[in-house]
């Protein structure tokens, strides 16, 4: 699908897209609660997290998913579509319930390493067939005590969070840095906001013996950075917004930090009591940010780097090279197709602001790159093509970026 964009000035209300990592670990925890879902959108990812706990026979009844009555296998393969996070929270949760499993994924899953958790469960009596897709993994773990290499992804430190969870508690030893620190602080919020205990250390987690955890009635609230398109488009178009449904920030820096980010570049940028008001301001300044607790955040800083006056430093990128896309390169490959000098430096991604020009990408399966582009094309105008890609995460954002004053032609 080619998406046209033409000039055009965002602005209105709107709600913010559904956050996956909310929906992905409310859908695990129901191997351990039940869990109501009234508002859950069917992105990619989701179907993938949908088809993971089918495996272990969570029963699916509308919006109500029931902890099975018996945790096993209920089958010795899956396939996922694209979603590494479900692929790398799934891997350790069956490898405490145990049994054997052929598990395989789409290209850009195959691509992705698989060595630390790998490596941890090995020495915990579980046997892998390879080092990445297709892979089968058969046992169980012995002994309720992870060391884990923390560097690769923080989505096997949350996968063994509920792993343990399940196996009536235990320890994980994080060696290195933890990366993606924020999805682990995430992960422990929601657990104990359930009931659960989880206690999070420098390099060490420990999970308590939990008989029970609260069930989980309600909606999934928005993503921060999923919305961040929108009032990165806001502002690059002359415009303003205020998007709805989003939680109440958290204390440690993550995705939710794109409020205060988007103040410091002198956008009007403020939440308040579940929404995020966004206004342009003319004239935005360049900023030096490191990101490595919330990798992520880069794609959504660029547009307003790229207008910037001065030179914006994005630090401790290396994670963004094994995401959808090779987003060291992605990022500032697009940014360069709309006009914008950006340069992957060593350790670090540099955008020189500038005044975008119309331009043309195709997107290189990464759903965030495409909403990156949209949010500066709005300003200058551009083509888009294989646009279908945002369906991994938010399969309505054409259709919102129209309902805002996005002048959005798809074929």
């Amino acid at each position: 699908m080619r998406a046209i964009i033409k000039k055009s000035i965002i602005k209105g209300s709107i709600a913010a897209p559904q956050s996956k990592s909310w929906a992905i670990r409310l859908l695990f925890l129901s191997l351990l609660t039940n869990i109501e879902l009234n508002n859950l959108v069917l992105s990619e990812d989701i179907l993938d997290a949908l088809d993971a706990i089918k495996v272990f026979n969570v029963t699916i009844n509308g919006s109500r998913f029931y902890k099975p009555m018996l945790l096993k296998l209920h089958s010795t393969y899956t396939f996922f579509r694209g979603s590494a996070t479900v692929l790398r929270m799934f891997i350790p949760i069956a490898a405490v319930i145990g049994g054997r499993i052929t598990i395989d994924g789409s290209e850009s899953l195959r691509r992705r390493p698989l060595n630390a958790i790998i490596e941890a469960l090995s020495e915990k009596g579980v046997i892998f067939s390879s080092t990445s897709l297709p892979i089968t993994m058969e046992g169980r773990i012995r002994d309720p005590y992870i060391e884990i290499y923390g560097g690769e992804s923080s989505q096997y430190i949350s996968g063994l969070m509920i792993a343990l969870m399940i196996a009536g508690g235990g320890t994980i030893k994080i060696r290195g840095k933890a990366a993606s620190r924020s999805y682990i602080n995430l992960t422990a919020e929601l657990i104990n906001s359930l009931g659960g205990t989880v206690h999070i250390y420098s390099n060490r987690i420990d999970v308590e013996p939990c008989k029970d955890i609260a069930p989980y009635i309600g909606s999934i609230p928005g993503d921060y950075l999923l919305a961040s398109f929108y009032a990165a488009a806001a502002i690059l178009s002359d415009g303003y917004i205020s998007i709805y449904g989003l939680p109440r920030p958290y204390s440690f820096f993550g995705d939710h930090s794109i409020v205060d980010i988007y103040r410091s570049m002198n956008a009007v940028s403020m939440y308040r009591d579940g929404v995020w008001y966004v206004e342009s301001s003319g004239s935005y300044r360049a900023i030096e940010i490191n990101i490595d607790d919330s990798p992520d955040l880069a794609p959504s800083i660029a547009p307003l780097a790229a207008v910037a006056k001065g030179t914006t430093i994005i630090r401790d990128v290396e994670r963004l090279a094994i995401k959808e896309s090779n987003r060291r390169n992605t990022i500032v490959l697009a940014l360069k197709s709309f006009g914008i000098e950006a340069y992957d430096r060593e350790n670090y991604i540099e955008i020189i602001g500038g005044s975008p020009r119309e331009g043309r990408i195709i997107c290189p399966n990464d759903h965030r790159i495409a909403m990156m582009i949209a949010s500066i094309a709005v300003r200058s105008s551009g083509v888009i093509d294989n646009a279908e890609c945002i369906s991994k995460s938010n399969p309505y954002f054409w259709r919102d970026l129209k309902l805002i004053g996005g002048r959005i032609y798809l074929s």
